[in-house]
């Protein structure tokens, strides 16, 4: 039975925001450059694709998440942001983007469109979801690059590293909304956009197109 923000009784808001993006979820994992990187047979120059599309991707959403704290979004429960984007720009530069090659990168500008204070909440279990498989990617990453430093994967490395902590952190801090009786509708849609925005600016590269940026020399 529903509650009145239109919750079913005794499942918990983290189940509710994966049961509603399960497919989505599933689509993501099965991205062509993610499948190929496992595999072993992602090329060095697809490799620098993805990590420029994650820098484009995560650098306005950093912002957009950064603006909606500013404007009243309630972090419960000592949740703590972490920008993304500073850690790959970092790993382009390590694989020979120039400063000004990263700067003009595209933008995925619609991350200002979806995040609000009200969604949020399901935004971050997306993104702070997806730190929980750096381990393994991390762990490809390094194989593909043949080298024991951070250099190129210094984005995955921190996944991997903080994943064990910042995912219970985003539990505590849905469990807070929860308890405040935050719109569930907002933050499913939150979670919902924010996959298929993710799915749709790496769909490029699920199909080895072209980027639109300059390739490094």
């Amino acid at each position: 039975m529903p509650t009145a923000k239109g919750s079913p009784r005794n499942v918990s808001l983290r189940d509710q925001l994966r049961a509603h993006t399960h497919q989505q979820h599933e689509r993501l994992h099965e991205h062509a450059c993610f499948q190929a990187l496992f595999d072993q047979t992602l090329g060095i120059v697809d490799y620098r694709d993805l990590i420029l599309r994650l820098y484009g991707f995560y650098q306005p959403l950093d912002r957009a998440i950064g603006r909606a704290i500013s404007c009243g979004a309630a972090c419960t429960a000592g949740y703590d942001y972490a920008e993304r984007a500073g850690y790959l720009a970092q790993d382009l530069a390590d694989l020979g983007w120039s400063a000004e090659a990263i700067e003009e990168s595209p933008r995925c500008s619609e991350a200002f469109d979806i995040v609000s204070p009200a969604s949020l909440g399901g935004i971050l279990y997306v993104i702070e979801g997806a730190t929980l498989g750096g381990a393994r990617i991390d762990r490809a990453a390094r194989r593909l690059l043949a080298r024991e430093d951070e250099a190129g994967r210094r984005f995955w490395s921190w996944c991997r590293a903080v994943g064990g902590h910042r995912w219970p952190m985003t539990n505590a801090y849905l469990e807070g909304l929860e308890a405040e009786g935050a719109a569930v509708s907002d933050l499913r849609q939150g979670a919902h956009d924010t996959f298929r925005l993710l799915a749709d600016w790496l769909a490029p590269l699920d199909h080895s197109a072209p980027l639109a940026v300059a390739r490094v020399p």
